[in-house]
């Protein structure tokens, strides 16, 4: 068996950074043992089809999800009991995967996306030679996309189907490769605020893609809220934590109004919304890093990154039309 845990880039792991788990072995007792404990299932394991077969799992840990690569070259039979708490969205890259839910039974080939396993899903999968990618959402992160909460004890919900809407399966796949890209971008392991970024970004694309029940209408008592003390509240807490990880629905929390107030109260009050605005206050913060850094030392792609930009031609766009200039004029005028 060959393990390896290191961060991006070879770098030694530690708090914030992201994991990358290598695994490769052709002991089926020790590829029982990775999937047992790896992903929350039973594994029986039949007879590989041929000699020298040889199982791989190569996974990123970003903390608020797993993006997980998994060749698995003989016929396994896998069961879940729905007791893990993260939806898996499984894209097929190669094999054969038939998953009995009790009602029903879904045969899915190369190229098919689908919903695996999740919270309450119990389910018994059977996989021929197959390489997959699977990228897990835990529960609390859809809740608070899906119901615009802070608190992940949020409203219920539920996905009503395995299967994705029409192009929903390439709006996921498109999604995949995006964030999968990033987090193996050097820099990127260091910034919690693209990783926050691109866990929510998964968490919205998932709930465009699959049907569920988690869009609910505006709460009659959202317009009431939707006055200037609700702004004063709001703008005090994103300038006071512009620098970490905060959603919607923490700003919303910080306002004491519901997540659609606060939207209201910013278009009413400010015309712009409270996320727009969060990004307005991070690009000052990002213009006075790059006024006062010594290019020698700092990059612009290093100060776009810490304050949450992951891209850097949309960086410049941005900063050009806040500042009449690039950033990289401003870091080289010195």
């Amino acid at each position: 068996m060959v393990v390896r845990h290191t961060g991006v880039g070879g770098l030694p792991t530690s708090p914030g950074k992201i994991t990358r788990t290598d695994f490769a072995s052709s002991d089926p007792a020790e590829l029982r043992e990775v999937i047992d404990r790896g992903f929350g299932s039973r594994l029986q394991l039949g007879v590989p089809r041929r000699n020298g077969w040889r199982a791989t799992v190569s996974q990123l840990d970003a903390g608020r999800f797993t993006l997980t690569e998994t060749a698995l070259p003989a016929e396994l039979t896998f069961t879940n009991d729905g007791q893990d708490d993260s939806f898996v969205i499984n894209t097929l890259l190669e094999g054969d995967v038939s998953i009995d839910r009790g009602k029903t039974v879904s045969r899915y080939g190369p190229g098919d996306t689908f919903l695996g396993t999740g919270p309450g899903c119990h389910c018994a999968i059977q996989s021929c030679d197959v390489r997959v990618q699977a990228i897990a959402l835990p529960r609390s992160l859809l809740t608070g996309v899906a119901a615009g909460a802070a608190n992940p004890s949020g409203p219920s919900w539920g996905f009503s189907s395995p299967d994705p809407v029409s192009d929903g399966a390439e709006r996921w796949r498109s999604t995949a490769r995006y964030v999968g890209g990033l987090l193996t971008s050097p820099g990127v392991a260091a910034t919690p605020l693209i990783i926050g970024s691109a866990a929510r970004l998964l968490a919205a694309t998932a709930l465009a893609t699959f049907p569920n029940n988690a869009l609910v209408g505006p709460d009659a008592t959202d317009g009431h809220d939707g006055h200037p003390d609700t702004v004063r509240r709001a703008i005090a807490f994103i300038e006071e934590n512009a620098n970490t990880d905060i959603t919607i629905g923490d700003i919303a929390a910080a306002a004491f109004v519901t997540i659609r107030a606060v939207q209201l109260a910013f278009r009413r009050h400010l015309d712009t919304t409270p996320m727009a605005y969060l990004r307005r206050v991070r690009l000052d913060h990002a213009h006075a890093q790059l006024m006062a850094a010594d290019p020698a030392r700092e990059t612009v792609t290093a100060v776009a990154y810490r304050w949450g930009f992951s891209n850097a031609s949309r960086f410049a766009a941005r900063y050009h039309q806040a500042y009449g200039v690039t950033p990289s004029d401003t870091l080289h005028q010195h």
